[in-house]
Order: structure tokens, then C-alpha cells, then sequence
């Protein structure tokens, strides 16, 4: 009987490490389970993307300054130049369903720039879009920042889109962005916030 009672207090002794280890196995891949960053697809997923952080904290923000584009008869839009200043007037414009964002600001020799809100570089991504930062405009995409005064100067890289002087009608108290630019530009804004 002595044996009996030996055999199953060794077997007893045997369990014990092996329950051990699947318990800590199982916790491992717990933690592991609560503790992983959600929705990350890189290799930083660990690391804060102040990208996104940046994006969502002024989305509310962003979507709140914007203003519904004024049309004329022929579905142009038009801007009132007395309603321009340093800090810049977004707008949106539908375009067949495709909400596109521009803006209108006075550069420091007062003169006022348009601009589509995408970024050259960046315009596939949803966070293809500026907010304006002082005298600087920031790509919440990348973050590359771009001067007020380059605002509607420069094609290509990443900056917002000009409208130039050939693409609108301005006068001193109106500029008039025709509809068909709009419609030649509505492919950029495909996923544009869209988040």
C-alpha cells in the first residue's frame, strides 16, 4: 500500500511543473492579447503615431472651421475678398457625391491664395489635409509644414494644391473658382477624410 500511495505522490509531483508552465504560457499570451497595440500593421507597434493623435485631436476642430462653398448661377464658386484675412477661411465643395476641401487666405504682401486642402504628396491618404499653425501651414499626413506666403506659388512636393491665377476669375471684391477645375481636381479627394 506504501507503494500505491509513493507512485501517485510522484505523479502528483510530475502535474505540478507541467500545470505550471501551460499557467504561464496562458498568461503570457494573455497579456500579450490585452496589452498589444490595437490596430497597428508596423513594425513600431509600440511607438505613439502622433500622425493619427495629431489628425483625430483637430478633426472636430477642423470640420467645425470649415464652411460650406458659396455658388453662383453657373455652380462656380465665389469668394468674397472682404472676408479673407491672415487666418485662413476653409471651405467644402461637393463635387457628385466627393466633398472637396479648399481654402482662401491674405499672405503677408496681401495679396489672397487659394489652395485645394490636399497634399501633392500625400493626397491618397485620409489625413491628406492642412491645418493652419501661425504663418505655416502642416500636412496632417506627414507633418511637413508650408509657408503662408508659398500658398499657391508652388507645384509638386508636398504642399497644398495652388490655384493659380489661371485656374479662377478675381477681381477686388471676388475671386470665382470655376466649377470644371473643381471636377478636373475631384479624383484627388477619393479618401480624403475619410478616416
Amino acid at each position: 500500500m506504501a507503494n500505491k500511495k509513493q507512485i501517485k505522490k510522484s505523479e502528483k509531483q510530475k502535474v505540478n511543473p507541467l500545470m505550471i508552465g501551460a499557467v504561464a504560457v496562458a498568461a503570457i499570451a494573455v497579456s500579450l492579447v490585452l496589452f498589444a497595440p490595437k490596430g497597428s500593421k508596423n513594425s513600431n507597434a509600440g511607438s505613439v503615431n502622433t500622425t493619427e493623435t495629431i489628425a483625430s485631436a483637430n478633426t472636430a476642430e477642423a470640420a467645425a472651421s470649415s464652411k460650406k462653398a458659396a455658388l453662383n448661377d453657373d455652380g462656380d464658386v465665389v469668394i468674397n475678398v472682404a472676408d479673407i484675412t491672415e487666418n485662413a477661411t476653409f471651405y467644402e465643395y461637393d463635387f457628385n457625391g466627393t466633398t472637396m476641401g479648399f481654402f482662401a487666405v491674405k499672405a503677408s504682401d496681401g495679396t489672397i491664395r487659394t489652395a485645394l486642402n490636399t497634399c501633392q504628396v500625400c493626397n491618397g491618404s485620409p489625413y491628406a489635409y492642412f491645418e493652419q499653425q501661425g504663418d505655416s501651414f502642416q500636412c496632417q499626413n506627414c507633418g511637413n509644414q508650408f509657408s503662408l506666403d508659398m500658398i499657391g506659388q508652388e507645384r509638386g512636393g508636398c504642399n497644398p494644391v495652388p490655384i493659380t491665377e489661371d485656374d479662377e476669375k478675381a477681381n477686388d471684391t471676388k475671386i470665382v473658382i470655376p466649377a470644371k477645375y473643381f471636377k478636373d481636381n475631384a479624383e484627388r479627394f477619393t479618401n480624403w477624410k475619410k478616416f
